[in-house]
């Protein structure tokens, strides 16, 4: 039985970390596997010939592996029926279908038997030179195997108690004829960008073209009945909990091995934010299918991959398709690969509302601030133009605003003004003076940032909406200014927003119109809380901090939490509870450069940084000291917790940097170490 987890496709051919003494290679060295030829004797039981070494280039033996880590399974291709190819594996193993429980109900499976793709069993490894073995298959191909057809090998071995895997591939003609180019219609890199590596099945199977192998068009599972065909499945399982049968009561799930459930049903893609935190648009089809040269997806589109993230619609009744019946393979009649926005045209069908061209854009710059010592109002002068450089006048817009928050060197406080009757100047340009005024007292630099939209109808060709008043926003920008530094200070830059995008690919909460990191931390301070929105829906209390720091960590750590983690957004007239509770990062949450820029999570903090006030039961707030809040947020067991306090409580603040700080034994680069 094939093991089914959430993290199912993806590469890492090489990964090396540190050396070994004295020229050895140790299990921390990395793996790397290449198969280099691959023959076919009469006997019909293929045999690979590979090399092994570490990521440093070292040869290893197969005594450096893990334990019966080394497996090989092979395929060839055939013309599917969308008119591109489609891998059918050559070992099929028999495998029983079983009950299994799930939410705590025994349920019969869907077939009592089913053929899967496996490795092969039995066969014969054996050394040729230092580095260099062959593996003889057990399993003889087919006496009328396609000796002609392009032939794939897919090996797998883990080193390091699976810390390290490689996915060795070697295309082919048994005749010696010219290889065809391999179903590579995602790229490992493009899923590594959010999975950081995916690491399926325990770990072994890492590279897409491995994964393809096994997931054809043969594979089905037995306990639901589940098609597990690569294009299938993956599909339906990044729509998760937003697939149509899902929303209509019906989980998506599967069995694995030892009868485990894998529920996909909370799944959600963090592609792109289009309501408050909620996560809900899947047409980015390019973001894995990013290769140019093999456009398959678009060019050769197939009725199994459009229903299985459409999996409301049945083709042969007609049944929410718009034209009414349709033969299965038949899509490219009319669904051509590029085509007019929203159109029928697969690129057309899949625009994001908020990316359409037909939207004017929105493009903002802060040119100016001016009296922003203690005691003054501070003046901003700032542009608005679309994206083709024409003016915009600041009346137009549905929503405007500049935030002012200071000190840079760890925000304590923010103020936020309407400014969509700001004087205008000629030109797009616009001068705000504040109605808030720097107190006396403040000291350091402050910092002034922009946001807002503006509404449109986005259509089809024929003129009707696709999305009424769609939110057009500008990118937020931040500039620095002195109140009593010599030269205004900016805030330390802790994470890149270019970082989240390679997930996010378009990072923007609270309605579209945040989508700078830089801009989210001038709210999202030490002193800001949900209690404003707790209070108008009578929610539970105490409120919860949204300290930044606090706060992305905790939401990245989502369901490894153990609790819920629940935050009211919204408007204050009517607050959206969210639990990140749920949140299944697919990633490995000790790479802190995933968000990071280098250094910024490494410690002592800088000087200045403040502790993070948390909301108490009586309504007062009880300072959380600033390493830990930003450790806590992960590292969320008792035990953690406990040694945190009693590190404080034995030197009275925080003495973290002794153990865990940059070059010490503990240090979060080696704590993080994957």
């Amino acid at each position: 039985m094939l093991l089914l987890r959430v993290q199912v496709l993806v590469i890492a051919v090489a990964i090396s970390v540190v050396g070994a003494a004295r020229g050895q290679s140790g299990p921390d060295d990395g793996l790397k596997a290449e198969i280099t030829t691959v023959s076919i004797p009469a006997d019909r039981r293929p045999v690979v010939t590979f090399k092994i070494s570490d990521g440093k280039g070292r040869l290893l033996e197969l005594a450096d592996l893990d334990a019966d880590s080394v497996k090989f399974t092979i395929a060839t291709l055939k013309a599917g029926k969308s008119g591109d190819s489609d891998y059918q594996n050559y070992l099929l193993t028999k495998v029983a279908g079983k009950d299994y429980v799930y939410k705590g109900e025994t349920r019969k499976p869907a077939l009592a038997e089913t053929l899967q793709p496996s490795s092969d069993q039995g066969g014969v490894l054996a050394k040729q030179r230092p580095g260099v073995f062959t593996y003889t298959f057990k399993t003889a191909l087919p006496a009328n195997f396609a000796r002609s057809a392009t032939h794939v090998v897919g090996g797998e071995m883990t080193r390091g108690n699976r810390r390290y895997a490689a996915n060795p591939l070697y295309e082919f003609v048994p005749s010696g004829g010219k290889v065809q180019v391999r179903r590579n219609l995602a790229e490992t890199a493009s899923c590594n960008s959010c999975h950081d590596p995916m690491r399926a099945h325990r770990g072994t199977a890492r590279e897409v073209g491995y994964c393809a192998l096994c997931h054809t068009s043969q594979l089905t599972d037995p306990e639901t009945g589940e098609n597990l065909d690569l294009k299938y499945f993956v599909h339906k399982l990044h729509r998760g909990k937003h697939l149509p049968s899902v929303e209509g009561g019906k989980p998506y799930f599967t069995v694995g091995l030892n009868q485990r459930i894998a529920d996909f049903s909370t799944i959600v893609s963090p592609q792109s934010v289009t309501t408050e935190t909620i996560y809900k648009d899947y047409r980015n089809c390019a973001s894995c299918h990013a290769n140019p040269k093999v456009a398959n997806w678009k060019t050769l589109p197939s009725s199994v991959g459009c229903v299985s993230c459409h999996d409301d619609v049945d083709l042969k009744s007609g049944k929410r398709h718009g034209p009414g019946p349709a033969a299965e393979d038949a899509c490219i009649n009319c669904h051509r690969p590029e085509g007019p926005e929203f159109g029928p045209s697969v690129v057309g069908a899949h625009t994001f509302p908020g990316n359409a061209t037909q939207l004017p854009g929105m493009v903002f710059d802060i040119l100016k601030i001016e009296g922003g010592k203690p005691g003054s109002n501070p003046v901003v002068t700032f542009s608005l133009k679309d994206k083709k450089g024409e003016p915009v006048n600041a009346a137009q817009m549905n929503n405007l605003s500049l935030v002012l928050a200071w000190p840079t060197v760890d925000y304590q406080t923010e103020i936020s003004e309407d400014v969509r009757k700001a004087e205008p100047q000629g030109s797009g340009v616009h001068v705000y003076k504040f109605n808030y005024t720097i107190p006396a007292q403040a000291t350091g630099s402050g910092a002034v940032g922009i946001q807002g939209y503006r509404l449109f109808d986005v259509k089809r060709p024929n003129g009707t909406i696709v999305e009424k008043g769609q939110r057009n926003a500008g990118m937020n920008v931040v500039k620095y200014f002195s109140i009593t530094d010599r030269e205004a200070v900016p805030r330390r830059k802790a994470v890149k927003t270019e970082n989240c995008n390679a997930c996010h690919v378009k990072l923007q909460p609270h309605g579209e119109q945040r989508n700078n990191t830089e801009f989210c931390v001038m709210c999202h301070n030490a002193n800001h809380t949900d209690a404003d929105k707790r209070k108008t829906a009578k929610g539970p209390m105490p409120a919860e901090n949204v300290h930044y720091k606090r706060l992305i960590h905790r939401i990245h750590t989502g369901r490894n939490l153990g609790e819920p983690f629940i935050i009211y957004g919204g408007p204050a007239v009517k607050p959206v509870p969210v639990n990140f509770g749920d949140i299944r990062f697919p990633g490995d949450r000790r790479n802190c450069t995933k968000c990071h820029e280098k250094g910024a999570n490494e410690l002592p903090l800088p000087d200045g940084v403040i502790a993070t006030q948390m909301p108490q039961l009586d309504g007062t707030t009880k300072p959380l000291t600033p390493i830990m809040s930003a450790c806590v947020g992960c590292h969320t067991k008792e035990p953690a917790k406990a040694h945190m306090e009693a590190q404080i409580a034995a030197v009275g603040r925080e003495s973290c940097v002794v153990c865990h700080g940059v070059g010490r034994e503990f240090s979060v680069e080696k704590m993080h170490r994957r």
